[in-house]
C-alpha cells in the first residue's frame, strides 16, 4: 500500500509544478547543528558586512528556530525555478557593463510570490486543517539549508545550490507548513558533486569565497547591491576589479561546470516569459548612457530586481566601473 505522506507529496509536486517550478523538495522544518554552527561563527566574524538585520535576534529566532511565523512548522516544500535562458547569456556576452543574470528581467518576488500564492490558495482548500506560508527572500529563512536538506540540490563550494541538470541559475522558494510531510527519499538525495574542482574559488577577484564558505561583504554582489555606504563602498571598488559587474556578479556561476553541461547540453530554458532580459539591455539609448536620472531609472527598472537600489547606487556603480582601476 502507498504511504499516504507520499500521495499527500505527489499531490503537491504536481500542483507547484503546473506553477512551472522545476524543482520540488520536501524537508524537516529543522536547521541541523551543523548549519547552526557554521551561521553562529559566520556572524561572530562580521562575514554580514552591514547587513544588521541579518544577526538581529528576531531574524536569528525566524531562521534558527522558526519561531513568530504564525504557525510551528513542521516540513518545508523547497521549490527551485529556472531563470536561465540562451537570450540573458548572449545578451551578458556583448555587455560592458554587466548586471546578474537573474536582474535582466522582472523582479523574481514577485513574480513567485504570484505563483505561491495560486498553490497556497490550492493547498488551503486541499488541506483546511493546516497552515502554509510561502518565502521568496522575504523571511529570514535558510532556504538553501531547507533546500540543500531536501535532497534536490547539493550545495557548492560557491555556496550557491546546484542540480546536475539544470545548474545552479534558478530561484528558491519556500513553503513553511504544519502539515507532516517526512524527509528527503534517500535514493533521490541529490549529492555533492563538487569533488577537487576550485575554478569559483579561484575566479573570484575579491577572494571572497573559501570552500563552501563566503565573506558577503567581499563579494561583488554585494558590494553592488547591499553596501550602500558610499565611502566605504568607493573603496572597495577601488580595490579590487570587479570585472564590468555593476550590480551583482556571475563569475563563480560561468566557470562552474555543471552550468557549461546546462548550456552545452541540456539547454534548459526558463518557463517564465517575465525572467527573460527586458529589451532595453541591447538598445544603445540606455547602453550608451553613463548616468540616469531618477525618472529614467524608475521607468527602465519598475518591477525589477534593480529597482530597490534606486538611481543614485545604480549610477555610483556605473560611474565607479568606469573609473581606471589602480594596478
Amino acid at each position: 500500500m502507498t504511504n499516504p505522506v507520499y500521495q499527500i507529496r505527489s499531490q503537491i509536486k504536481t500542483i507547484c509544478e503546473k506553477e512551472g517550478f522545476s524543482l520540488v523538495g520536501f524537508a524537516e522544518a529543522k536547521i541541523p547543528e551543523a548549519d547552526l554552527a557554521n551561521l553562529e561563527e559566520w556572524i561572530s566574524e562580521g562575514r554580514f558586512g552591514n547587513m544588521d538585520w541579518f544577526a538581529k535576534d528576531h531574524a536569528l529566532g525566524i531562521r534558527n528556530r522558526f519561531e513568530n511565523l504564525g504557525l510551528t512548522p513542521r516540513s518545508a516544500i523547497c521549490l527551485g525555478f529556472v531563470y536561465r535562458s540562451d537570450a540573458s547569456e548572449n545578451i551578458l556576452s556583448l555587455m560592458e557593463s554587466k548586471v546578474s543574470r537573474y536582474a535582466l528581467g522582472s523582479d523574481y518576488h514577485i513574480l513567485l510570490k504570484e505563483k505561491g500564492n495560486r498553490i497556497l490558495k490550492i493547498l488551503r482548500t486541499k488541506f483546511p486543517n493546516y497552515k502554509f506560508r510561502q518565502s521568496v527572500d522575504s523571511l529570514p529563512v535558510a532556504e538553501k539549508i531547507l533546500t540543500r536538506e531536501s535532497g534536490i540540490a547539493w550545495q557548492g563550494k560557491n555556496t550557491n545550490l546546484i542540480h546536475p541538470k539544470l545548474g545552479s541559475y534558478f530561484f528558491l522558494s519556500t513553503i513553511l507548513t504544519d502539515l507532516e510531510l517526512g524527509g528527503p527519499d534517500p535514493e533521490e538525495i541529490v549529492t555533492d558533486h563538487c569533488g577537487s574542482c576550485r575554478k569559483c574559488i579561484d575566479i573570484c577577484p575579491t577572494g571572497a569565497l573559501d570552500a563552501y564558505k563566503i565573506d558577503a561583504k567581499k563579494c561583488i554582489s554585494y558590494l553592488t547591491i547591499e553596501d550602500r555606504r558610499e565611502t566605504e563602498a568607493t573603496e572597495s571598488f577601488l580595490k579590487w576589479d570587479r570585472k564590468g559587474w555593476v550590480y551583482g556578479c556571475d563569475l563563480c556561476q560561468e566557470v562552474c561546470p555543471w552550468n557549461a553541461n546546462v548550456a552545452k547540453r541540456n539547454k534548459v530554458e526558463t518557463t517564465e516569459p517575465g525572467f527573460l532580459p527586458r529589451a532595453f539591455w541591447t538598445d544603445p539609448e540606455f547602453t550608451n548612457k553613463k548616468a540616469l536620472t531618477k525618472q529614467e531609472f524608475d521607468e527602465y527598472f519598475k518591477d525589477s530586481p534593480i529597482e530597490r537600489i534606486g538611481f543614485e547606487i545604480w549610477n555610483r556603480n556605473l560611474i565607479q566601473k568606469n573609473e581606471k582601476e589602480p594596478n
